[in-house]
């Protein structure tokens, strides 16, 4: 599994893209027909000027309607901001997971369609 990983600000090294996939697998275990659609954004926020400033932004695409979950997280160390999205995005995707199968229920096994 190869997530679409994109690095903005800084250089992405071995260790960030090992931090990506690692989390991303964990990702596949839980949900293992979205990965192909995996995206990560791994961003510098305020370059130089310090403070709270790496972070991490995931993408992944859900149901039939193709609808997006996203999350992010900021942090000083971009390793726990990896960390951070990546569960962020689980509970996302178990939420849209969870209103596809009521709204399949409701509308006799149809997905409505968000407005």
């Amino acid at each position: 599994m190869h997530p679409n990983i994109q690095s903005r600000g800084f250089s992405l090294t071995a260790a960030m893209r090992a931090a990506v996939y690692s989390e991303a697998h964990d990702f596949a275990l839980r949900f293992p027909k979205l990965t192909a659609n995996l995206e990560v954004r791994l961003f510098d926020v305020n370059g130089r000027r310090g403070g709270i400033h790496r972070g991490c932004l995931v993408h992944v695409r859900v149901g039939q309607g193709r609808m997006g979950v996203v999350a992010s997280d900021l942090d000083t160390n971009l390793y726990r901001a990896i960390t951070a999205a990546f569960e962020k995005l689980e509970r996302g995707t178990q939420t849209v997971l969870g209103r596809n199968r009521a709204q399949r229920h409701d509308s006799g096994g149809y997905v409505l369609a968000a407005e």
